[in-house]
């Protein structure tokens, strides 16, 4: 994770940099049809799949051991409002998520702050975007991964939930987008439950913004 907020300060700071304070935001729209409301627009659905370990993530690369499970989650999403002539997008994101194969239980992440970077060079050609968050994951039961992994008393049903999420679509169909996400549960360095580590899923899916 250091080195997805690594590219985001990145980002960030050379926007600061290189930008001309006097360069104008983008026009605003003509209202003088209806505009959208603010709950009208600004919203999202992103469904995705893939393999789950309990692996300590610092050893995933090197050693990852993804067994049999996986998961199938749907995730819709509201942007909250964005700052820098709408480069960085804040959104509020909630998931269902069923689990399969080692383990069947069910997760909800009802709250997850999303901060969604969208001002990439080469989005003419591919735009993209590149997203971190942070919330909370409830299970249903004790995750028999990190059970079988760290014992009953290193995990818990509720810990927080860390995401990350690149997005690319195509110029003609922008509102359409192939995802990559890293879903990740945590205590959060021992502040939930004592629980350090827990269990981490690398997916991918489509997302459509209405």
């Amino acid at each position: 994770m250091r080195y997805i907020f690594g590219l985001i300060f990145f980002l960030l700071g050379h926007e600061a940099l290189g930008s001309d304070s006097r360069t104008p935001c983008p026009a605003l729209p003509d209202c003088r049809k209806p505009c959208p409301t603010w709950w009208q627009q600004g919203w999202a659905a992103t469904l995705y799949s893939g393999p789950i370990t309990s692996q300590t993530s610092s050893k995933i690369f090197g050693n990852a051991d993804f067994g049999k499970g996986g998961i199938v989650a749907l995730a819709g999403a509201k942007t909250l409002g964005n700052i820098w002539c709408k480069r960085l997008d804040f959104e509020y994101e909630a998931q269902a998520v069923q689990h399969f194969g080692d383990q069947k239980h069910f997760e909800i992440n009802p709250i997850v702050i999303v901060a969604r970077w969208r001002a990439f060079p080469w989005n003419n050609v591919l735009p993209t975007t590149l997203a971190i968050g942070d919330g909370l994951s409830i299970a249903t039961e004790a995750p028999k991964l990190e059970v079988k992994r760290r014992g009953h008393k290193k995990t818990s049903k509720v810990l927080n939930y860390v995401m990350a999420e690149l997005t690319l679509s195509l110029p003609s169909c922008p509102k359409w987008a192939l995802v990559a996400r890293y879903h990740h549960r945590s205590g959060l360095f021992g502040t939930f439950h004592g629980v350090h580590d827990a269990s981490t899923a690398f997916a991918g899916g489509i997302k459509y913004w209405f």
